[in-house]
């Protein structure tokens, strides 16, 4: 009878045991928070999606030229390549323009909308000495755009193209450029952490291309800021120019052929990028 208690009583002490393991064990489990854990990274993702809707570029208005650079120009041809004119002739050139655009979009084409004063014709592929005037008084981030129409023709089929239209723009710079330290893509990587609260929402296929002009005056400060081109979000619009304003003072001022600090202006594009 007594090996019969203690039997019971060590089969009892065995079953206790397990059931505390078990209760450890399933207290264990269920203290780990799965839905915390989880939901971090993936609000993370989401926020890098949300980045990455955007492209974010830092450039000046077009292709960056000297005062020297540009007052090489004497031809529209100037701006074909030896490749081009080895494979088209052209004749009948019409509407040749030189334009200064200032302040004007430089998606701008039609240059009837241009002060007279900003745009010279002329009727031959040799610039005019009014067309060359221009592009001397030209001043700094003034965007200069140089077109033609003509008829072209293939060299290897004789095949006529009429009214081609050929266009070059770009942007007078001075001669040592505005710095900001780590350069333009390490100020387009700066804009685009800044702003990561600001896109959440935004999406690939609703975004537009939103673009800031600033200016970096002669003292290296941020100056006439403004959007020219809005992102369709008009949210993230003014959260871009409260950005642009405040940019860290990483500037070293842009200087003329003498030396001179002068200002620079640039372009902030965000949104989709291109033409």
């Amino acid at each position: 009878m007594k090996k019969s208690v203690f039997t019971y009583i060590g089969i009892l002490a065995v079953l206790t045991c397990l059931a505390f393991v078990c209760a450890d064990s399933n207290q264990s489990v269920t203290e780990v928070p799965v839905t915390g854990h989880c939901s971090a990274p993936q609000e993370a993702i989401q926020q890098e999606e949300s980045i990455e809707a955007l492209d974010y570029m830092v450039t000046t208005w077009s292709s960056p030229v000297t005062r020297e650079e540009v007052q090489e120009y004497r031809s529209i041809l100037d701006f074909w390549t030896d490749d081009d004119k080895a494979k088209y002739k052209h004749d009948n050139f019409s509407e040749i323009w030189v334009v200064n655009l200032k302040d004007y979009p430089d998606w701008t084409l039609d240059v009837a909308a241009i002060a007279p004063e900003y745009k010279v014709a002329s009727p031959t592929e040799e610039f005019t000495a009014e067309q060359l005037a221009l592009v001397a008084d030209a001043e700094y981030s003034d965007h200069l755009r140089f077109s033609a129409r003509f008829n072209s023709t293939k060299v290897s089929t004789g095949e006529v193209e009429e009214y081609v239209l050929v266009s070059q723009s770009v942007c007078l710079v001075p001669e040592v450029q505005a710095d900001y330290k780590g350069g333009l893509d390490a100020l387009a990587s700066y804009l685009k952490m800044a702003s990561k609260d600001h896109v959440k929402e935004v999406t690939r296929d609703q975004v537009g291309r939103g673009r800031i002009f600033f200016t970096v005056s002669a003292k290296g400060t941020i100056t006439n800021v403004k959007l020219i081109e809005t992102s369709n979000y008009p949210n993230v619009d003014q959260a871009m120019i409260k950005i642009v304003q405040d940019i860290p003072k990483k500037w070293k001022p842009a200087q003329d052929e003498t030396g001179k600090k002068v200002d620079q202006e640039f372009v902030f594009t965000f949104g989709q990028a291109g033409c």
